[in-house]
């Protein structure tokens, strides 16, 4: 089966024309074609084990995937590029695999797909009745819903029901959305990576609102910067190991303990927020001394 995927359902006139000449020469040639887009896709994302479907069809059911037109989909181009590979199906164009877009949907494919603890993942197009039955069934209650694009906390909801998550969804429609499960905590880590190595370690313990769901020191939570060895090295390791997938070189990682003492990493940033108050934080001082030692070994 050879998928021809376009950007969307209302792609001009010209492009349909061409994928309705391209479908009947290939069924002229004996090769069984559908056709679909990417408005159609849906992810099932948690720790190895990143499932795709593409109008309810799970991806495996394609050998050939062509995507005709992408559009403004190019990051979700780049995740069914990735899964192909896993699954030994051939994705057109290749080119989909090289760009380098560090939304929160990428990322979490990519630490699930290379078997690091994400958070269980939802992730359509269009979030309409269907697709919050199936994050429903997938999730439960409460859910947090994303802005895949966003920061310092913003953009991130909770939603203990559906009619809270429609209302959520319908205020961000123009934006890409994820659902995640919600794993109840007092606080994360922000582990600051430099390389191949840590730069800072920090605990953000949200205050006792009990409103406030995020541990965002923009929105109020406290921070006890702590050395490695108060830390458990399975958090470490696995904050050095995200940044490494994610291909951030100056990474800030939030990674999550549920009550069981199992870590889920919640996000990579690119450019975190530093800590001004160097009584306190060594955030700077520590990326100073990486730029200096990667300036000084580009002179030698």
């Amino acid at each position: 089966m050879l998928l021809i995927l376009k950007e969307n359902r209302s792609i001009r006139k010209e492009a349909n024309k061409t994928i309705t000449i391209l479908k009947k020469k290939l069924t002229n040639k004996g090769v069984q074609v559908s056709t679909s887009n990417f408005e159609e896709v849906e992810l099932f994302i948690e720790k190895n084990n990143v499932k795709a479907f593409i109008e309810k069809q799970p991806l495996e059911k394609y050998k050939v995937i062509f995507s005709r037109n992408v559009g403004k989909e190019k990051n979700l181009a780049f995740i069914l590029s990735e899964l192909c590979k896993k699954q030994n199906i051939l994705y057109i164009d290749k080119l989909h695999s090289s760009i380098n877009d560090a939304t929160k949907l990428k990322q979490t494919v990519l630490l699930a797909i290379n078997s690091l603890p994400v958070p269980k993942t939802y992730f359509t197009s269009i979030y309409n009745d269907v697709a919050l039955e199936a994050a429903e069934k997938f999730l439960g209650y409460p859910m947090v819903i994303k802005l895949s694009k966003s920061s310092l906390g913003l953009g991130v909801y909770l939603a203990k029901n559906k009619t809270e998550a429609k209302k959520i969804i319908k205020k961000n429609l123009a934006n890409e959305i994820i659902i995640q499960e919600f794993i109840p905590n007092t606080f994360d880590y922000r582990i600051l990576i430099l390389g191949k190595t840590i730069g800072a370690i920090i605990k953000r313990e949200r205050q006792t609102d009990k409103k406030e769901f995020r541990n965002n020191v923009y929105l109020g939570a406290s921070e006890t910067f702590l050395k490695q060895k108060e830390v458990n090295k399975t958090i470490t390791k696995l904050a050095l190991k995200s940044a490494k997938i994610t291909n951030i070189q100056v990474a800030g990682v939030d990674i999550v303990v549920d009550k069981d003492g199992n870590p889920y990493v919640l996000e990579v940033n690119i450019s975190p927020a530093f800590t001004f108050d160097e009584k306190i934080s060594n955030e700077i001082e520590s990326l100073s001394n990486y730029l200096y030692i990667c300036h000084k070994k580009k002179r030698r």
